[in-house]
């Protein structure tokens, strides 16, 4: 349903980028009403994903569907500003997100979950240094191995993009050493080398927290 309506979305847009440069009169009328039929879309979208991921929030923070395999919820999830940027962040809304994510490290500095959010943000804005800096601070925050093993790769990748190939190897290495099944890392090792535009790096570590 939402691949549907996004593709028409992205078709609609795309016709405005080719054509309404050199549109006129009627056509260039259609267009320009078509741009505000999108933006009122994008941002009813927005804010009906956000109250959604609001009302998902709570219930979780309640405990009503926690099984008794599920990990506890941590406290900071329930926090209506880290809500309000996971939703952001799925929305690829990084700068927005990281805004949210600030709100809440005030209250919870400590919170490996917010620190790994945040510095993906600035990954994905290409921000390298202070994602560098809080994948740093982050690895002082747990003793699990793939989540250290995830952020030594993400380390890597910071490196691979500051054109220091030898540092990111050594991170790479140390991201196998934790954990030898993160693929991800053994193929930026070789892509380091080759092809820095190849990096991978993702957030699926967030899963162990």
């Amino acid at each position: 349903m939402f691949r549907h309506v996004f593709a028409e979305m992205n078709g609609m847009l795309d016709e405005i980028v080719k054509h309404y440069p050199s549109a006129q009169g009627p056509r260039k009328e259609e267009l320009l009403h078509k741009w505000n039929l999108l933006r009122r879309m994008s941002d009813s979208i927005m804010d009906e994903w956000l109250a959604f991921e609001e009302k998902m929030g709570k219930l979780a923070g309640s405990g009503t569907l926690q099984s008794v395999n599920e990990s506890p919820m941590l406290p900071e999830m329930g926090h209506e500003a880290f809500i309000r940027g996971q939703g952001y962040y799925r929305l690829m809304m990084y700068r927005e997100a990281l805004d949210q994510f600030g709100k809440v490290a005030k209250s919870y500095p400590e919170s490996l979950l917010t620190q790994m959010y945040a510095a993906m943000s600035h990954m994905h804005l290409s921000q390298l240094e202070e994602a560098e800096s809080l994948f740093h601070y982050s690895l002082g925050l747990t003793e699990s191995s793939q989540i250290r093993a995830a952020i030594y790769n993400a380390l890597g990748c910071i490196r691979a993009k500051k054109n220091e190939p030898e540092q990111a190897v050594q991170f790479f290495g140390l991201a196998l050493q934790l954990d030898p099944s993160l693929n991800e890392a053994s193929h930026n090792m070789e892509a380091c080398r080759s092809d820095p535009g190849r990096l991978r790096y993702s957030s699926h570590f967030m899963a162990y927290m």
